[in-house]
């Protein structure tokens, strides 16, 4: 019997959520603020069981989060980069001193379409 759709949009926001804990552990982010930038019980994030689909926020923020480690892996070949562009003090806007990383751990929607749109920038050579 195949899955029905709800069925398979269930497992699509499971797999997303994977991923983004992934990117996040590989970032150096602790479960404790994955769960507070997911807005997700920690439990959730080790769990392998099918659970409620995901809100509205909570699947926007984790395609930004997929959308920020795909455009890192393309601006960067390097691996050591990716995690690196993340972690290191930025001089450009919008970070002004600020890493990266400090974005994404405030949870906020416009603080992870900054990161975002800065990656895009510096894609295009406008950085």
């Amino acid at each position: 019997m195949s899955p029905t759709s709800e069925e398979k949009a269930l497992q699509q926001h499971q797999a997303g959520l994977k991923a983004a804990h992934r990117i996040m552990a590989g970032w150096g982010i602790e479960d404790a603020d994955q769960s507070r930038i997911l807005d997700v019980d920690r439990n959730t994030l080790d769990s392998s069981e099918v659970f409620e689909a995901l809100t509205e926020r909570q699947l926007v923020t984790i395609s930004y989060l997929l959308n920020i480690h795909a455009s890192l892996r393309e601006v960067f070949q390097n691996p050591e980069n990716h995690l690196g562009f993340m972690t290191a003090a930025n001089q450009n806007s919008p970070y002004f001193g600020r890493r990266p990383l400090d974005f994404v751990l405030t949870a906020e929607i416009d603080s992870l379409k900054k990161v975002c749109e800065s990656l895009e920038q510096l894609k295009n050579g406008l950085w």
